[in-house]
C-alpha cells in the first residue's frame, strides 16, 4: 500500500471520528460546515435507489409540507427533510433538521417579500429582505435566529420556483443517481 492511500484512509478515519463526536446541541460554526460537507461528500454514498426507498418509506404530506426521514448511519444522526409550500409558487422553504433537538442544520426560505430581522431586539439589529438561509437555527417561528441572504450563496441566488430549488438542493447535497 502506498503512503498516499494510508494517509487518505487515516484522514478519512480522523474526519469520521471528529464528526462522530460532534454534539448537535452545542455546534460551532466549524461543526456546521463539517456536517454540511459530510452530507455533500459522504464516504459511504447511498445508491440512488436507496435514497428513493428512504423517501418513499417515510414521506408524509401534512399542512402543505412534504416531510421524510433522512438517516446518516455513519454519524448516527436522523434528520427530517422537509419542503414547505404555499399557494404562491415563489414562496416556499426547504430544510434539513436534526430530529433529536429540532434545530435546522440548513433551511432555505424563498420569497421576494420575506422579511427577517437579524440580531433582533438589539442595537445591532438589521432587516434582511427576500430569500434567506438559516444555519443551525431553532425551528420555532418566534425563536431568535440570524439568517444569510440567499443572494450571498452562489448555488441558490437565482432560484424562483420549488422545482428549481429542489434540483439545486439535491445538487448541493451531492445526491447522485448510480
Amino acid at each position: 500500500m502506498s503512503s498516499k492511500v494510508n494517509k487518505k484512509a487515516f484522514s478519512e478515519e480522523r474526519t469520521w471520528m471528529k464528526i462522530s463526536k460532534i454534539d448537535i446541541n452545542h455546534l460551532t460554526e466549524q461543526d456546521i460546515k463539517t456536517l454540511i460537507d459530510a452530507e455533500k461528500h459522504p464516504t459511504n454514498v447511498l445508491r440512488y435507489r436507496e435514497i428513493i426507498n428512504q423517501i418513499e418509506q417515510t414521506l408524509i404530506l401534512s399542512s402543505n409540507s412534504y416531510k421524510c426521514l433522512v438517516k446518516d448511519k455513519v454519524r448516527n444522526i436522523i434528520y427530517d427533510f422537509h419542503v414547505h409550500m404555499t399557494p404562491i409558487a415563489t414562496i416556499f422553504s426547504i430544510g434539513l433538521m436534526f430530529r433529536d433537538n429540532k434545530y435546522h442544520l440548513v433551511r432555505l426560505d424563498f420569497g421576494e417579500n420575506l422579511r427577517h430581522t437579524n440580531y433582533a431586539n438589539t442595537e445591532h439589529s438589521v432587516v434582511i429582505y427576500g430569500s434567506h438561509a438559516h444555519f443551525n437555527a431553532p425551528s420555532g417561528k418566534y425563536s431568535p435566529k440570524n439568517v444569510v441572504p440567499i443572494g450571498n450563496i452562489s448555488e441558490f441566488k437565482n432560484i424562483k420556483k420549488i422545482r428549481d430549488a429542489l434540483i439545486e438542493f439535491i445538487d448541493y447535497s451531492n445526491i447522485r443517481k448510480k
